[in-house]
């Protein structure tokens, strides 16, 4: 079995430093506007490969090139097969 790709966001916190393994940048993304909306300072964000990411970086990995957005995956959820469409 192979390690997953990960997104790795931390933050230091008063008391040590708080670290994600996110699986996508929507994750990371998320993780950084948490940490951002608690107060955290000094939180950095490391891509699949160990590189570095900004907030912009990880904004154009979601958003894709045209900034609309990535292709979504097709949705099955239950209200689709409960409504019938």
């Amino acid at each position: 079995m192979s390690a997953a790709t990960l997104f790795v966001v931390r933050a230091q916190k008063p008391h040590g430093t708080a670290t994600y393994h996110c699986p996508t940048p929507e994750w990371a993304l998320k993780k950084l506007a948490d940490f951002q909306a608690a107060g955290h300072d000094h939180i950095t964000i490391t891509g699949p490969d160990g590189q570095p990411l900004t907030e912009a970086d990880l904004r154009a990995l979601v958003e894709g090139p045209d900034g609309t957005g990535r292709a979504a995956p097709p949705h099955h959820g239950r209200s689709e097969i409960l409504s019938g469409r």
